[in-house]
């Protein structure tokens, strides 16, 4: 048993350090939520219906989760960089026939067409607003900003500032003092966060743990504001993923010189 009992340790702490590297090496990424790893003992077969012949056969890597805790905010000054102060997360209208991601990562900007995107491409989405000024939310779609628009006096003027207030309501500028309301910022929140699916790109899909989605609106429904000029950082704590990974490091030093030792002694009973 010991064999096995050390293999299995070799793997769980390979596993272990495996998640926080990942931790580590994404602490500059916006938006990031660290994961921790979760392991469970077990037991071989009993050999008869009494429990106490039971022998453990050391540890197992049951999973990781991802620690949702809020990054502290980054002032960027940007007008698209957004940053949720509470719970929440943007939504991602996906490609063709692909499910809806969700990020924390508010670093956007304006694609030639005047789509609001993220840096991989993935439009951001929020409710448009009707005929009379008022929101739509039903559904929530592409945000699309023209660059350039016809004013009352007939004469062609860009786009000169975008402004982004707590609530996800989009006023823009163009020329001088044309202002035009938008939209608004859309978000999603879910019934348990941790069990979302991570997709890569620092985005997420919903899972069956995690639940179906629930539209809303910033500052409305137990949803975060948004701050404008902002980022979110990684909640990855640099000392503490450090501290982690010797003590992982030594737990790994260990059980790979118990294996090495029961081999020794293996080999030298089979002489």
């Amino acid at each position: 048993y010991m064999f096995t009992i050390t293999r299995n340790g070799l793997d769980a702490i390979s596993k272990d350090l495996g998640v926080i590297s990942n931790n580590i090496a994404n602490a500059g990424t916006n938006g990031f939520k660290r994961s921790r790893t979760e392991f469970v003992d077990f037991y071989s077969k009993a050999l008869s219906d009494s429990p106490n012949n039971k022998v453990g056969l050391g540890s197992l890597f049951q999973g990781s989760q991802k620690i949702m805790q809020q990054g502290s905010p980054i002032m960027t000054d940007g007008a698209l960089d957004l940053n949720i102060s509470g719970r929440g997360f943007f939504i991602l209208s996906p490609k063709v026939g692909a499910d809806p991601r969700f990020t924390r990562d508010g670093s956007f900007s304006l694609d030639a067409l005047g789509n609001l995107v993220t840096t991989d491409g993935f439009n951001v989405a929020g409710f448009r607003r009707d005929e009379l000024d008022g929101l739509i939310k039903t559904s929530a779609e592409p945000i699309n900003i023209p660059l350039s628009i016809e004013n009352k006096e007939g004469r062609t003027v860009s786009l000169t500032g975008i402004n982004i207030d707590a609530y996800g309501n989009i006023e823009t500028t163009y020329g001088l003092n044309d202002i035009i309301k938008r939209g608004q910022i859309a978000l999603a929140k879910f019934n348990n966060d941790t069990e979302l699916k991570s997709v890569g790109a620092n985005a997420f899909q919903a899972s069956n743990k995690s639940g179906l989605q629930v539209l809303g609106s910033p500052l409305e429904s137990n949803l975060g504001e948004i701050i404008s000029g902002a980022l979110e950082s990684s909640n990855t704590n640099i000392a503490n993923e450090m501290v982690s990974m010797m003590r992982t490091q030594q737990a790994f030093n260990g059980n790979a010189r118990i294996m090495q030792a029961s081999v020794d002694i293996t080999r030298r009973l089979m002489e």
